[in-house]
């Protein structure tokens, strides 16, 4: 079912970024390690299961496809579009429910089991105020004895300097044939803790001449885990872990790559 229809559509710098958004992903690091370790908590879900920035499905639909049933919101319905696709594809779409909607101020139709934010989506909250509101608006579609499970990035001196090079993210044969580079590089603010990924891609014919050049960019943001902790505990979350990655070590401030926090509701209020 498909209730993006039914309400206003919001813009989404993801309407832009989606036709390469495979690609994206395919040459990231964590995607890889961050699918089974979501893909395992919804199936092992009992009841509602919600995927906050849902994008073109990638989890959501592997995780249909072994049975769970899964509502996503997504502000991007270009993003929601190639989620439906490859629902279609993978012969899931009547387990998927997709709603446009803000983190801030979805409404479910009832309470859920499970919402995640995964893949660093709450980045794109660029303020601690958004996100605070965001994560007290999960609190509130949560059923008692619920869990909020998302990841955000840790970010250090070196992540940043590597974010602020200019990097050859892919080079690729195009659709139509012409060969094709995809660079990237960020823009950080230390002292605001944003940043904005840069990227072009670059269209050469079969001379090597430049034919065509497109800049797309996304609004991102990080939080400190003090901040990620005091978000959670001011909305009422009883925290059940911080893990480091997604093979389930321990958050440490020192190594860890990710931080990944698995909060829950209390049953009784």
């Amino acid at each position: 079912m498909d209730t993006s229809r039914a309400r206003p559509r919001p813009t989404s710098e993801y309407d832009a970024f989606a036709d390469i958004y495979d690609l994206w992903t395919e040459t990231a690091a964590s995607p890889d390690q961050n699918l089974p370790f979501y893909v395992d908590a919804y199936v092992s879900t009992e009841g509602p299961v919600v995927e906050l920035g849902i994008g073109d499905g990638r989890i959501g639909v592997e995780a249909a496809s072994r049975g769970c049933h899964v509502i996503g919101v997504d502000t991007s319905t270009v993003m929601l579009r190639r989620c439906r696709e490859r629902s279609r594809r993978a012969g899931v779409e009547d387990r998927l429910t997709l709603t446009v909607a803000d983190f801030r101020n979805f409404t479910l139709a009832k309470p859920a089991a499970l919402i995640t934010l995964p893949y660093h989506s709450i980045g794109h909250l660029l303020t601690v105020a958004a996100k605070r509101q965001a994560v007290e608006r999960v609190f509130s579609q949560l059923r008692p004895g619920g869990r909020f499970i998302f990841d955000d990035f840790v970010v250090t001196p070196d992540r940043i300097a590597r974010m602020r090079q200019v990097q050859l993210r892919a080079a690729y044969r195009s659709p139509v044939g012409t060969n094709v580079m995809l660079w990237v590089t960020s823009s950080v603010d230390e002292s605001t803790r944003r940043f904005t990924v840069i990227t072009w891609q670059d269209d050469f014919n079969a001379q090597g001449m430049l034919e065509w050049r497109r800049y797309r960019r996304l609004s991102l943001s990080w939080l400190e885990p003090d901040e990620s902790r005091m978000l959670l505990e001011e909305a009422g979350f009883v925290i059940e872990q911080c893990l480091g990655d997604f093979t389930g070590s321990e958050f440490s401030r020192d190594d860890a790559a990710e931080q990944i926090w698995i909060a829950r509701k209390p049953s009784v209020l």
